[in-house]
């Protein structure tokens, strides 16, 4: 590879192909624990590795039923065949099988698993009935969005049920809202403003936990508001700069990639959480001010003071750099591809995809760790489709 690089043969497609090489023989070597490690690794990147999938979910272990469900989900595979798996033994395979129910002609049978006593045939059951859209599953989405002990799969279900509710869905919807966890929330507030849904009382309360809530179900409502435009965008913005001072972290900075800093006031406001702000925070209003025009140069300055130092957030702002396509951070980077941790090196390999290096990215496929070489080359493959 070195070679390679030297005389300029690493490009696009030669490092596509040195991926796709790495990925087959990681997923169809490994053995046991492992073997399962990578076919859910390459549920990320199931459509560029569907030969390889197909070639494993043929064996006989606990990888099998797996391949075949990463290449369902991107629908890819054999429903037809894998459909006979109904009333399997195994629950893995059962829910191979429950993930092909995706007609109306297959409600029956899909209705019942969503009450499985599996928690993965129930995950399978809510995820056909999201593509399958069938007015028919309305009544049991409501129950395993309410009372399904997974959160999982009351998510899936209340994004299943977003396609298809009628009104009195919609309060039903609302109803769940006291008791329900953070991630079911989020859903709901994205289930609102699905097409339909939106228009028969989901834009009323997407207002509402815009305008009442916090956190982050409060961002996403202000983030489809803001979209909307119309009468709803001042909501929008108000639920968002509300967001950007107030909260957690995360969710702060989360806030701050949705923020519309176009609009008047709101360079002000970021200029100042990257000065005083805590160090994610700080960053986030950095990288957003640095994909500014106007406050990229100042930015980006302070993001490389920043990145070189030994204060809190220079891996973040190394990141961050890396995102706005800033080539100065490369020198950082390659010092982290060295670093003994796997989380430090994966991450200098995501920023170096992120600053289209892809040559030097594919060195990672050489990792002495077979979960970064397969995290690689799964990044590698998904890049490639938009090359």
């Amino acid at each position: 590879m070195l070679e390679d690089m030297r005389y300029g043969r690493l490009d696009r497609d030669a490092v596509a192909d040195l991926a796709r090489t790495v990925a087959e023989r990681e997923i169809s070597e490994a053995k046991g624990v492992e073997a399962v490690q990578r076919v859910q690794q390459a549920r990320a990147c199931a459509r560029e590795l569907e030969d390889v999938l197909e070639q494993r979910s043929e064996g006989a272990d606990k990888a099998a039923p797996l391949a075949a469900m990463a290449l369902l989900l991107v629908d890819r595979g054999d429903p037809d065949a894998w459909r006979s798996h109904l009333t399997s033994m195994d629950p893995d395979w059962r829910a191979v099988a429950v993930r092909t129910l995706t007609t109306s002609e297959h409600g029956e049978p899909r209705r019942r698993a969503m009450l499985d006593h599996d928690q993965q045939v129930r995950r399978a059951a809510v995820q056909a009935a999201e593509k399958a859209m069938d007015p028919a599953d309305r009544g049991v989405l409501v129950d395993v969005a309410r009372n399904d002990p997974d959160d999982l799969a009351r998510v899936t279900a209340v994004r299943a049920l977003g396609w298809v509710a009628t009104e009195q869905d919609v309060q039903a919807m609302r109803d769940l809202w006291a008791l329900a966890p953070a991630p079911v929330q989020q859903a709901l507030v994205s289930a609102w403003a699905f097409p339909g849904t939106m228009e028969r009382g989901g834009l009323r309360q997407v207002l509402w936990v815009a305008e009442t809530h916090t956190g982050t179900p409060a961002i996403i409502a202000g983030g489809i508001l803001l979209r909307l435009g119309g009468e709803t965008r001042g909501a929008g913005l108000a639920a968002l700069r509300k967001a950007v001072q107030d909260g957690v972290a995360r969710d702060r900075s989360f806030a701050i990639a949705m923020a519309p800093i176009q609009e008047p006031g709101w360079v002000e406001v970021l200029e100042k959480l990257g000065e005083e702000a805590e160090p994610s925070v700080r960053v986030a209003a950095l990288e957003k001010l640095a994909s500014y025009p106007k406050t990229a140069a100042a930015a980006r300055e302070k993001l490389g003071r920043l990145a070189v130092s030994d204060r809190p957030g220079s891996a973040e702002a190394r990141q961050a750099m890396a995102r706005v396509g800033d080539r100065r951070v490369l020198r950082l980077l390659l010092q982290d591809a060295k670093s003994p941790k796997r989380p430090v090196r994966e991450s200098a390999m995501r920023s170096l995809l992120a600053l289209e290096d892809v040559a030097r990215a594919a060195f990672f496929l050489s990792d002495p760790d077979a979960g970064v070489r397969m995290g690689t080359a799964c990044s590698l493959l998904s890049a490639s489709s938009r090359w």
